[in-house]
């Protein structure tokens, strides 16, 4: 595939973003992973007023250790329309990814892989731009239909939608809401279960990513609270 295709620019009209999603998405590759990831990172962002706050957490997964963590932040350049917020939280989030010193093996974000209307929901597009195993993970379904899972962790039911888009709909603590799984590239369906369910050992969601969504929250407020002292001191 073309470099050129996959480093593209972000600002883009609604069909062009469209069109370079179903194009991008037949690049996918939805293969099982060797082996568990040691060195696992999240990713989630936190907004307000038209700006993006991002942060990224690096785990040792043997440990439960948090390694590293990266934000970064940027006003929103493109509309907050379902199905496209990699266009508007991906450069930011790709951001904070670059500046980490450490390679993941693995990457959570907070959305959809390819169980999305095109096949290519935020992990699935940034796994590819970045060629590393990637799964989304939501709290909320974008696509298809399901039967509720099994109260017990671990049960989970296939979302029902396309053989192009697997995805699940996985119970990751017992008697709490479950979240819709699915991979995003470079592992398939049956990993982003088994990844999903190990990272989530004692919450809802992967830890990574629990404790991105904790940070970029953190992030935004902070920036909040000193843009407040630089007003009030004028």
């Amino acid at each position: 595939m073309k470099r050129e295709l996959i480093n593209h620019p972000w600002n883009l009209t609604l069909p062009r973003a469209a069109a370079l999603q179903s194009e991008l998405a037949s690049h996918v590759r939805l293969t099982p992973l060797k082996e568990p990831a040691v060195i696992v990172a999240g990713a989630d962002i936190a907004e307000t007023a038209g700006q993006v706050f991002a942060a990224v957490v690096v785990m040792d997964a043997s440990s439960g250790k948090v390694i590293e963590i990266s934000r970064s932040h940027a006003f929103a350049r493109f509309s907050p329309i379902a199905g496209y917020l990699a266009f508007r939280h991906g450069p930011i989030i790709l951001k904070a990814i670059h500046q980490l010193d450490h390679t993941p093996e693995l990457f959570f974000f907070s959305g959809h892989g390819v169980c999305h209307p095109r096949f290519l929901g935020l992990a699935a597009h940034l796994g590819l731009r970045m060629d590393r195993a990637s799964i989304g993970c939501s709290a909320e379904r974008l696509v298809g239909h399901y039967d509720l899972p099994g109260p017990k962790r671990g049960d989970h039911t296939v979302i029902r939608f396309s053989p192009q888009a697997p995805g699940a709909v996985l119970r990751t603590q017992p008697g709490i809401n479950p979240l819709f799984v699915s991979p995003g590239h470079k592992i398939d369906l049956m990993g982003a279960i088994s990844e999903t369910l190990r990272l989530s050992t004692k919450f809802r969601f992967p830890e990574p990513l629990r404790r991105a969504h904790i940070e970029a929250g953190r992030y935004m407020r902070e920036f909040r609270d000193s843009a407040k002292v630089t007003t009030s001191k004028k």
